[in-house]
């Protein structure tokens, strides 16, 4: 391949900071020959490491022997057993990989100077006007980063002539509920401060909700800031003071780095701090900053008017695959969703394990979470085909030598990869490539990969319950032996046809058959022999009836046929006979397996009645079968 291959490890790219990222790194890296994949979760992981969730499985299909550099976002995907599983298995195929907010021993890393950002917080706050009571919404008790911010608090204020005590920190816990608990505390003391530095963006969002519900303002009472420079500080009331930690200078200093070990420099040792930029607002009573470009408001605004219906659509679609007979169905409703609908998706292919659709197993209680290592899978991809194709792993999309992989790659846009999963179990993964770096087009990815999870997982989860239903109905209408339907069965079916109008006023005829001397061939050859017996009648009086006959094992060696419609008695009893003699010879058994029929004819109307019909068929096969033991 041509082009360097980038590899990018990192969640939630719909969000606004990250998109940012990604664009930037994109554009510095197209104009290098270099091709951007990302691998990516839309939902943070919060270093839960114990249960990391099926969607962290795109991490297993990272194409090592492709890559060039490898680049970890360690604070965006929030697990370090993920990113040391990646290190790993860079370490393996001897791959450059570089760490960005993040640090792990013997790698490059770019990070955030967070106490350089928090001290421009601090000083901007405290500069503003005469503060008389300054106060710290500090995060977690004993975590680092609010360890750093309390001791740089103190610092600033001590500089400002104030003695630091505990009456100045609360600690919201860097979320909603505990930071509105304490700003709640301190109303209610009575000691409420002028100046109010949150450790992050979410408490101090809240703790100016708390205020404000109290009638106390802000900023004219209370300055209040922030830190982190989340989207959502831009469109509260008032706009909230920030710094941001999502800068251009971060995605420079990824290219730089990147295209420093492409270029063969690679130095474990190499570090970069970018520091956050500052950005005063409304909330410490400076000009109002909005946050947002013109022309983003605009993107999503064109977009609004058709989110109604994009969601309906995914939500039809999700509905109608579920409910598909079958893959090949399933998978054309899935098309006309992401190829034909413009209002969706276009360029997206999808990966699937073959043994998905397989119902001999319940495919969520047995399969590996190991998907990437199925031999065989199952891939659609709309350049290429209509519908599912069966492939080798080596032949897959992400096949160094892929011809589909490098034309996608040649547009000078990312290849995005999510995981496909249903009950947290995965079934395969998906890959978009749009054509350009559009945020209101990532925005779609989490609800496009949902919807696909939904219908492919729901369709495999209908699909193994109608064959285990279809199982179970024919154990329960069939009987064992011979195949033919049991009482319950018959009763169903008959009831069913008898209730058709298109069968009223039909002919109807009972043709009741019995194994003749059954209870000779039990006595001298044995219970199975008559067993044997049976089945054979049974089979003569399947293959002479016509194909949708209702026909019944009665009980014991007694047997019957319901035929709708017109039909040659006579010969279908023929035909019994003649089976039984051609079975005679070719079995080479020591006794004769014969039957003897009789048959009853009626009118199918609402008069009808099947018990007497059964009765007059069996009186007459019974004239047959005494005259069959007078002629033996």
């Amino acid at each position: 391949m041509d082009k360097k291959v980038v590899v990018l490890c990192t969640s939630r790219i719909y969000d606004p900071q990250v998109h940012g990222y990604i664009e930037r790194l994109n554009n510095r890296l197209a104009k290098e020959n270099c091709a951007l994949l990302i691998f990516t979760v839309n939902s943070d992981l919060y270093w839960m490491e114990d249960n990391l969730s099926a969607e962290t499985t795109v991490f297993d299909i990272i194409p090592y022997k492709l890559a060039d550099v490898i680049v970890i976002m360690d604070e965006k995907i929030k697990s370090h057993t993920i990113s040391n599983k990646i290190l790993e298995r860079a370490s393996s195929y001897n791959k450059p990989v570089i760490v960005v907010d993040g640090h792990y021993d013997g790698y490059p890393h770019i990070n955030f100077d967070y106490a350089a950002g928090f001290e421009k917080i601090v000083r901007h706050v405290m500069g503003q006007r005469k503060i008389q009571r300054p106060h710290i919404m500090a995060g977690i008790p004993d975590n680092p980063f609010s360890d750093e911010r309390i001791a740089i608090f103190r610092k600033v204020i001590e500089e400002y002539g104030f003695t630091f005590d505990d009456s100045m920190l609360s600690y919201g816990q860097f979320w909603a509920i505990p930071a509105r608990e304490e700003t709640e505390k301190l109303i209610k003391s009575g000691n409420i401060p002028d100046a109010l530095i949150c450790a992050n963006d979410i408490m101090a969002i809240n703790v100016i909700d708390v205020l404000k519900s109290h009638g106390i303002r802000v900023p004219e009472d209370v300055l209040v800031s922030g830190f982190d420079g989340y989207d959502e500080v831009f469109i509260t009331e008032p706009k909230i003071t920030t710094a941001s930690c999502m800068t251009p200078g971060l995605s420079e200093a990824s290219a730089d780095l990147i295209l420093k070990c492409i270029n063969d420099r690679y130095d474990k040792a190499d570090s970069i701090n970018v520091i956050p930029t500052l950005i005063p607002n409304e909330s410490t009573a400076s000009p109002v900053y909005s946050g947002y470009n013109q022309s983003l408001l605009g993107l999503f605004n064109n977009n609004f008017y058709r989110h109604q219906d994009t969601v309906r659509i995914m939500y039809e679609t999700t509905t109608s695959m579920q409910m598909s007979k079958n893959p090949e169905k399933m998978i054309e409703l899935l098309k006309e969703m992401v190829v034909n609908d413009e209002r969706i998706i276009t360029n997206v292919s999808f990966v699937l394990n073959k043994n998905c659709f397989n119902t001999d197993y319940y495919y969520f209680d047995k399969i590996s979470r190991k998907i990437a290592h199925a031999d065989f899978c199952l891939e659609f991809d709309e350049d290429v085909a209509p519908s599912l194709i069966e492939r080798q792993k080596d032949e897959m999309l992400l096949r160094p030598e892929s011809e589909r992989l490098e034309k996608k790659l040649n547009t000078g846009y990312p290849l995005v990869f999510n995981a496909l999963d249903y009950m947290d179990i995965p079934i395969g993964f998906v890959c978009y490539n749009y054509p350009g770096c559009d945020i209101t087009m990532y925005s779609r990815t989490s609800n496009i990969t949902n919807t696909i999870s939904l219908g492919i997982g729901g369709y495999i989860n209908n699909s193994y319950h109608r064959t285990l239903a279809d199982k179970v109905d024919k154990m329960y209408r069939k009987d064992s032996l011979t195949g033919l339907l049991n009482r319950i069965g018959y009763r169903n079916e008959f009831e069913h046809k008898r209730t058709d109008e298109e069968n009223a006023g039909k002919p109807v005829t009972v043709i009741m058959s019995d194994l003749d001397g059954l209870k000779n061939i039990n006595d001298n050859y044995g219970h199975a022999e008559g067993d044997f017996a049976i089945r054979a009648v049974a089979k003569a009086l399947k293959n002479a009836c016509p194909e949708d006959a209702i026909c019944v094992r009665f009980g014991g060696d007694e047997m019957f046929a319901i035929i709708i419609g017109e039909c040659d008695i006579d010969g279908i009893i023929s035909k019994v006979d003649s089976y039984l003699t051609d079975f005679n010879r070719s079995a080479g058994k020591e006794y004769k397996i014969a039957a003897s029929c009789g048959s009853y004819s009626s009118v199918l109307d609402e008069n009808y009645d099947i018990k007497q019909a059964l009765r007059k068929a069996d009186e007459k096969m019974y004239v047959v079968k005494r005259q069959h033991q007078k002629d033996s």
